[in-house]
């Protein structure tokens, strides 16, 4: 049965990085984005009751169950698991944890695995995979944990988040619970256990025991800006879904007698508009077209909130690049197949962010009582569309020869075509740099290696 290791040292103390695996979010931050993985059951390691099920994904509707369970929980210092059944014909992984020095920790982690048909040839794909696997893992602890370093003799917050089920709020959910924050929902259907809460901005409903107690608040809720072409009634579900999201939440916490210390409303660098070959900063007034207009209405929706002690923040968004959802998984399809191509002239410029560095940008403004007002979210580094097509092409190996015209685009998207893809929009963090914020994923290609999981070249 061979055995496979793999080491990273941990700019963290043992018992915090022993903790980070041991709390919600760890297996969902360490899981693969190239994997659509289903947690059926999960259980942290030192529980009674510690099984962990997964579906894995085989064709299509079709998946395996893997079943796993904890064992040889010693812990800062040592947990395994193995399994009860599954794909492998056994399978056992150990985590060890030994001290550097006082804030570095080694981790260890040891694969025992023997496959169901074993031969010579099937070995070495998994080893590959398993590489590729614990690269991706020991890059998220290390950057996890050095981004929630920075606060780690700060007190833990409560933290309420609405749109929590999205792309960026489930990613945020886990994230915070990492670093030990306690997070609450807001949700639309039958709240699902007691960190969950009720509430319905199309009628103005909310549940205000969501709100006792809470440090933060969080705002992600709002209708997908590429779902669909936009038809009128695609524009003003996309623009009442923010305002009544924001007014409700805003209103609520202006009602409070004790409000939050801070409220991060998101909004998006479509505030802008086309920036026309310059350099939009966070003093930069509003641009024009619809994203621009419904940019400015969704943070005046959350005006009310300036008239309280709670710190407001507009989080103005770039395009986020992950994996798991959003643009990037958009192109990813046809990128893989050698059909990915440059969009219009390709000379419009984009301002992005890796997820990671927009989790960490949250965190930070969680503890960052100097910040207030717009802050923009997006990497110091702006790119052209060519650029950035011929950085993921060349990120995951495949050709990129295709141009796809600005004629074909408008006749097939209209006006989403001109404002998603067409115009420029380039941005500067310009608040964030000032007061100190250190990007983990700075460069266009760091980003899409670290959120794909292309780490090992």
């Amino acid at each position: 049965m061979p055995t496979l290791s793999w080491e990273c040292d941990v700019k963290a103390p043992i018992d915090e990085v022993f903790a980070w695996h041991a709390r919600p979010g760890a297996f969902n931050r360490l899981s693969p984005p190239w994997r659509s993985i289903e947690i059926k059951k999960y259980t942290k390691p030192g529980e009674a009751e510690n099984r962990i099920v997964l579906r894995l994904p085989i064709v299509g509707p079709l998946g395996l169950l893997w079943e796993l369970e904890h064992d040889s929980f010693n812990p800062p210092h040592r947990f395994s698991d193995r399994q009860v059944r599954g794909p492998f014909k056994s399978w056992r992984h150990v985590h060890a944890f030994s001290s550097i020095d006082s804030n570095t920790t080694r981790l260890t982690d040891s694969v025992s695995y023997t496959l169901p048909l074993a031969t010579d040839l099937s070995r070495p794909f998994a080893k590959r995979e398993l590489d590729r696997l614990f690269a991706f893992r020991h890059a998220v602890l290390q950057s996890d944990t050095m981004l929630h370093g920075r606060f780690l003799d700060s007190p833990r917050k409560t933290v309420l988040i609405a749109g929590s089920s999205g792309f960026i709020g489930s990613a945020l959910v886990d994230f915070l619970q990492t670093a030990g924050h306690q997070i609450r929902r807001l949700v639309r259907r039958t709240p699902n256990g007691p960190d969950e809460f009720h509430w319905n901005p199309s009628t103005g409903e909310i549940d205000r025991n969501a709100f006792e107690g809470v440090d933060a608040v969080i705002n992600f809720a709002g209708a997908n800006i590429a779902e669909s072409r936009w038809s009128p009634a695609v524009k003003e579900r996309i623009v009442s879904s923010r305002i009544k999201s924001a007014t409700l939440l805003a209103d609520t916490i202006a009602s409070m007698k004790s409000p939050p210390e801070v409220a991060i409303m998101a909004s998006a660098t479509g505030y802008y508009g086309d920036t026309s070959g310059k350099l939009a900063d966070e003093n930069t007034p509003y641009g024009g077209g619809f994203l621009a207009s419904t940019g400015k209405q969704w943070e005046e929706a959350s005006s009310a909130i300036s008239t309280t002690s709670c710190r407001l923040v507009n989080l103005r968004i770039g395009t986020v690049l992950g994996a798991k959802g959003g643009a990037l998984k958009k192109m990813l399809p046809a990128f893989k197949m050698g059909l990915g191509g440059t969009l219009g002239g390709g000379s419009q410029r984009m301002s992005w962010i890796a997820l990671q560095d927009l989790l960490g940008v949250i965190e930070y403004l969680i503890y960052t009582q100097s910040i207030a007002g717009a802050v923009n979210a997006v990497s110091p580094v702006t790119c052209t569309n060519t650029v950035f097509t011929k950085t993921l092409a060349q990120t995951i190996k495949r050709p990129a020869l295709f141009r796809v015209p600005a004629l074909i685009l408008r006749t097939a998207l209209g006006e989403m075509a001109n404002e998603l893809l067409l115009q420029d929009n380039a941005v500067t963090p310009s608040r964030l740099l000032q007061a100190g914020y250190v990007f983990s994923c700075r460069e266009l290609e760091d980003a899409l290696r670290f959120e794909l999981g292309l780490l090992v070249r």
